[in-house]
């Protein structure tokens, strides 16, 4: 009897570590699984920032905020081209740095932010590249030229009288002022038309009860 209660407890011993090992070899092809999937998602958003890096405006692309022109590469003013791009991968274009900043105060920001390099014109991400603020035309008059390489931006402001270096949150800052005076110049617009139209309305009363009598 004994035999039997010995060789069931080994048996049960057996089945439970059979089960225990299922269990941690399902669990060990689900992390795997889970692994593979976001190494696979990794690899399709590279491929979709890639593409959007590289991306260039044509003849017809205008500024997604103030809808100007956006200048090609090899146009004088395009070396102040900038553009963002979405998770999935839609790229955005604008005639000036200011304007994308305006852009995300009433959209979400974007994954990722380009502007070009002053020298070479090649496509740099936002936060890589330093800023210089001097006295040269850009599209929007905002005035900021951008270098991949630090030296490249101290050789820039020293053959630039007034020429200085400046901070991403300087540039944030001059285009919000500027948001705000849009803004409150289409309100007052905006509030103009309305007395506008309300002044008409009274004036038409007035000469209708004129021609009543």
């Amino acid at each position: 009897m004994k035999k039997w209660m010995i060789l069931l407890v080994v048996l049960f011993i057996f089945a439970l570590t059979g089960c225990n090992n299922n269990q941690a070899g399902d669990n060990q092809e689900e992390t795997k699984q889970v692994e593979q999937n976001r190494e696979v998602e990794k690899t399709v958003q590279e491929d979709v920032f890639m593409k959007a890096a590289m991306a260039e405006p044509d003849e017809n692309t205008v500024c997604v905020f103030c809808n100007m022109k956006v200048y090609p590469k090899e146009h004088e003013l395009g070396k102040f081209t900038a553009k963002s791009a979405t998770e999935n991968g839609d790229v955005l274009f604008f005639d000036d740095i200011g304007c994308l900043f305006n852009y995300e105060r009433d959209h979400s920001e974007a994954a990722k932010k380009y502007v070009r390099d002053y020298n070479t014109l090649e496509w740099i991400e936002l936060q890589n590249a330093t800023v210089v603020k001097a006295d040269i035309k850009t599209p929007m008059n905002y005035g900021y030229a951008f270098f991949a390489k630090k030296e490249d931006a101290d050789k820039f402001v020293s053959e630039q009288p007034g020429a200085m270096i400046v901070s991403w949150e300087a540039v944030d800052k001059v285009a919000h002022e500027r948001y705000m005076k849009k803004k409150q110049m289409m309100q007052n617009k905006e509030d103009g038309q309305g007395h506008g139209h309300n002044d008409n309305m009274q004036q038409d009363s007035h000469q209708n009860g004129h021609s009543h009598k």
